[in-house]
């Protein structure tokens, strides 16, 4: 593909747009794998776990059907940012699609073209599929490929932006190539580093090889010959490692390393061969020309095929060792969670009774996220807001870390010696974490309930959303009063408790009976029955596990 600019900054703004272009296909792919294909990825990639060359066919066959490596390994760190796939299974696939890489160093070197290009046809293809289409997992896969055609349009872009006329034709670039670097020591290191360079902006190896083939083919001596040529592929062997770095910005811890594992694959193979180029200075010249003779193109791409399959054989007895390595440089984000928690502290669990006071007002505070977890998931049902989803998911994340965290210390408390009433107590707090984890669930099936309803356009009248509203209301009268009784552990509260839950679910029973009715007088769409019958049976079922709180004091003699 070849794009014509006029000047260097239309070069700059639509290698930004094609990036940005990129960076979306990335995210939509890894979210919506992890929607509809995480049980049947995982057994596939299950099937290949022990089998390491079965991961280098898999990943040398996905690149040279591509033509991309960079392709194949954000596809491979999608597949780890959504848990379909261990780090030891991306390392071989990685180490495969460098050797895809080379063979379509090879092909072009052979005169023959890319193919990868015309998959970006997929944006096209999913999206539209993803309006049409009404089932959720349809929509799913519909993303999925529209993900895989965003990849390919923002790397082929992106190597169109970066290998225009203005871009090959420069006397800059040119000069890169022919530069004759004084003391001669330095050369090597130079050309290196100007391959890494130039793949980095290009975020295309193949690209940077197909120019370097061009200038080779044009009678243009790189350097000052010999090996000269071979450290700049070197070169262009790392610098493509950064179109996998930049995939995982904002992804997964496991993410991050898969792209650190590609990384530290290419870096130290290319240091390996730096020093045997070194030491061998008439390589290139003298057993590679005899080796293969005749072309220049075909010495240079057989030499980049021969350098990753023999870097494969190396380092692929030690990918475990490699997945080590990357572990131990990119730790779990364990001080997220450690900030999540607010009273407690390990240096007063070895007095129980001030231990399980802090820890009921944790879950006081917990409790009390979940409350407001569910006034945000029913105000957007009743608002048709889809766009909250994510606060309300992120949220529930969080409560779960938190109930954990509560959990673990209700453990290490236990552990102590603690009286039979202090016992009590502790369980007490399991029994309310419990009951407040349900209520959370239920703020989670509020979301997809939201989500039903705009998908499929269902409508409720505002005469239904002012008595929904009404018994939400009560709801909340009713949680106030159960967590004050669970705080003070006063019983004289049991009545009002009572009173207010069978109001809860006297209003489920006339939201249903009037939503029957309303059906049998064909004044509402019968479609809406699976989602307003679920949401008003889940609002009563929290005033029963707000009960359930409530009544735990009862434990306490």
């Amino acid at each position: 593909m070849s794009i014509q600019f006029d000047n260097y900054v239309q070069i700059i703004f639509c290698t930004i747009a094609s990036l940005g272009a990129f960076l979306i296909g990335f995210r939509l792919l890894s979210e919506n794998l992890q929607r509809v294909a995480n049980k049947g990825l995982r057994k596939l990639f299950e099937r290949t776990s022990g089998k390491k060359f079965a991961g280098v066919g898999i990943g040398a066959g996905a690149t040279i059907l591509m033509q991309s490596s960079a392709a194949t390994t954000v596809m491979v760190i999608g597949f780890v940012n959504a848990g379909m796939m261990t780090l030891l299974q991306a390392a071989t696939i990685i180490m495969g699609a460098n050797i895809g890489t080379s063979v379509t160093t090879v092909l072009m070197a052979m005169g023959l073209t890319s193919i990868g290009k015309y998959l970006m046809i997929l944006s096209f293809v999913g999206i539209f599929g993803a309006m049409i289409l009404k089932s959720e997992k349809a929509k799913s896969w519909c993303l999925t490929i529209a993900g895989f055609g965003l990849v390919f349009m923002g790397l082929t872009f992106i190597s169109a932006c970066m290998s225009s006329d203005m871009i090959r034709d420069s006397e800059l670039i040119r000069d890169i190539f022919r530069a004759r670097i004084n003391p001669s020591w330095l050369e090597p290191f130079v050309l290196m580093f100007a391959g890494m360079v130039l793949t980095a902006l290009m975020q295309s190896s193949t690209a940077v090889n197909g120019i370097i083939l061009a200038t080779i083919a044009s009678g243009i001596q790189i350097g000052s010959g010999g090996n000269a040529v071979l450290f700049l592929i070197l070169g262009v062997n790392i610098g493509t490692c950064i179109t996998s770095l930049i995939s995982s910005v904002g992804a997964s811890t496991n993410a991050k390393r898969a792209a650190l594992l590609h990384f530290l694959f290419n870096f130290l193979g290319g240091l390996i061969f730096f020093i045997v180029l070194i030491i061998w200075r008439d390589f290139m010249d003298g057993f590679w020309v005899k080796l293969i003779p005749d072309s220049a193109q075909l010495q240079i791409a057989f030499f980049h095929l021969a350098f990753n399959v023999i870097c494969t054989l190396i380092f692929l007895p030690l990918a475990g060792v490699l997945v080590k390595i990357t572990e131990v440089l990119i730790h779990e984000k364990k001080q997220e969670e450690e900030q999540k928690i607010t009273y407690m502290d390990d240096r007063i669990l070895a007095t129980p009774t001030v231990a399980i006071a802090q820890l009921r007002k944790e879950t006081l505070l917990l409790g009390d996220k979940c409350m407001n977890n569910l006034q945000k998931s029913f105000k957007a049902f009743l608002d048709r807001d889809t766009y909250a989803a994510e606060e309300i998911n992120a949220e529930n994340d969080e409560i779960n870390i938190i109930s954990k965290q509560i959990t673990e210390y209700l453990i290490k408390v236990s552990g102590e010696k603690v009286s039979l009433h202090d016992d009590t107590r502790i369980s007490i707090l399991y029994h309310a974490i419990g009951d407040m984890l349900r209520i959370s669930e239920i703020s989670d099936n509020m979301v997809k309930y939201t989500q039903t309803s705009v998908s499929k356009s269902l409508l409720f009248s505002d005469s239904v959303k002012v008595d929904l509203n009404d018994m939400f209301h009560t709801i909340e009268q009713l949680y106030k009063v159960g967590m004050a009784i669970f705080e003070t552990m006063n019983k004289d509260a049991f009545p009002e408790l009572d009173r207010l839950e069978d109001q809860v679910d006297e209003k489920r029973k006339r939201l249903i009976d009037g939503h029957i009715k309303r059906l049998n007088d064909g004044e509402c769409d019968a479609r809406n029955s699976a989602v307003f019958i679920n949401l008003v049976s889940n609002l009563e079922r929290v005033g029963d596990h707000i009960t359930y709180i409530a009544y735990s004091i009862n434990e306490l003699k």
